[in-house]
């Protein structure tokens, strides 16, 4: 059966039976919070409390655009599951245990509703349904579930937590980046690289054309929903998300959900936002960030994700300065092996690079820029360029306790790229 935590750990709300709606006490950095708190975003003023599971149906109560998700600095004991229905269903409710344990040890535990869509364009409001199961899964484990409600059930769908943080498995990670208005080519994408089995994806940001349109980001889930609901997608914001609060309504992260870090075994994931309100985010906010969580969290390998590249050769948008100045000196510093960005649509890779030169023991940078935008085919001359490639690609990587192999295709299949990161001695 499934640990009796489970029934205690789902959902809490952000307003008690009194209507109190100050803020719930601080958790430590990288904690699963159980509370469904929607940041307001940069358009809205305020943040979106949840509502209780009610058993209630409206027109379309079937769940779809189901997804897991990782709310958590550690995947292997914590998930989130988020889906969509009429605005009316107010029933969110799932069914889960361990595939060994499926279907008789079920549990059925009440998860949370809310709606949003205040500044967004086109298709008003929406309903989405969460919830967060905190430091309550087994790592390692394999689990079945579904969601919705009693008559209104989603199918079964599987999903395999990692091993706990440190320990190492061979794994395999999806890389890609940029999709805005191109959501047919995304789908492309999607199933292009499932033929690897990836374990999980990543993505550098701008997957809409505009973040407070609704109906680019059905687009974008819809090409994804049949593998979403099984494997995790960690996002970083990209320049055309714009903080919307569609896209923290849709998604759920750790910490503010713009920067954090995964401990999946032996890799820490450090996803970073360099579209932000201030320029001290940058500077000194998310500097102190990267610092502290690489200092505090030592891996066997560190990666790093964000949306404008740091190093890029791409005559279009280059390098964004602001981002160099204030990250990579901390990545020389803590021996990051591999940053990927977006934001310029080629495929390129750096050579290994050192306090801005470049050294075999460097850090590798990697634009993956080309999950569908429009490509850009202009480049500059430029000493840390080693492949640029402007084509419409995806990333697979292959982790093992000795060296990460990392190959770079087209849609078609074909090898555009290839390297290879080794452990530090």
């Amino acid at each position: 059966m499934m640990i009796a935590l489970l029934a205690l750990s789902g959902c809490r709300f952000y307003q008690d039976d009194a209507g109190d709606s100050s803020p719930p006490p601080a958790l430590p950095y990288g904690a699963c919070d159980p509370v469904i708190l929607i940041p307001s975003g940069v358009l809205v003023d305020s943040p979106i409390s949840a509502e209780p599971h009610q058993a209630v149906f409206g027109a379309e109560p079937e769940p779809w655009h189901v997804r897991y998700q990782w709310p958590s600095m550690d995947p292997s004991r914590s998930a989130a599951f988020l889906w969509r229905t009429d605005v009316d269903t107010l029933a969110s409710q799932i069914r889960i245990a361990p595939t060994r344990e499926w279907p008789n040890g079920a549990e059925t535990l009440d998860g949370a509703s809310f709606l949003f869509g205040s500044g967004t364009v086109g298709q008003g409001e929406q309903r989405i349904h969460e919830l967060r199961l905190c430091e309550t899964l087994e790592p390692a484990t394999t689990y079945t579930y579904q969601v919705g409600g009693e008559g209104h059930w989603s199918g079964e769908i599987s999903f395999t937590t990692p091993g706990p943080p440190g320990s190492f498995d061979t794994f395999r990670v999806a890389f890609a980046g940029d999709s805005r208005g191109a959501y047919d080519t995304w789908e492309q994408m999607i199933k292009a690289m499932e033929t690897h089995a990836p374990d999980f994806y990543v993505f550098s940001g701008d997957m809409v054309e505009l973040g407070v349109n609704q109906e680019e980001w059905d687009a974008w889930f819809d090409a994804g929903d049949t593998v979403f609901g099984s494997k995790a997608m960690v996002p970083a914001h990209g320049n055309h998300e714009f903080l919307a609060q569609a896209y923290f309504a849709q998604f759920a992260l750790p910490g503010n959900e713009e920067w954090f870090a995964i401990q999946y075994g032996g890799l820490l994931l450090l996803t970073l936002n360099d579209t932000v309100r201030g320029n001290e985010e940058v500077s000194v906010i998310q500097a102190g960030f990267i610092d502290e969580t690489l200092s505090a969290y030592p891996s066997q390998w560190k990666l790093a994700q964000h949306h404008q590249a740091a190093y890029s050769s791409s005559g279009t948008h280059g390098s964004k300065a602001s981002v160099r100045d204030a990250w990579v000196p901390l990545f020389d510093k803590h021996n990051v092996n591999l940053v990927v960005a977006g934001h310029n649509h080629v495929y390129e890779r750096s050579v290994p690079i050192f306090q801005d030169s470049e050294s075999p023991t460097g850090t590798t940078y990697m634009v993956s820029g080309g999950a569908g935008a429009p490509l850009y085919t202009s480049q500059d001359e430029q000493w840390f360029s080693a492949v640029f490639n402007p084509i419409h690609h995806y990333v697979i990587a292959d982790f093992s306790a000795e060296q990460v192999d990392v190959v770079a295709r087209d849609l078609d299949g074909n090898v555009i790229d290839s390297f290879t990161l080794t452990a530090a001695p």
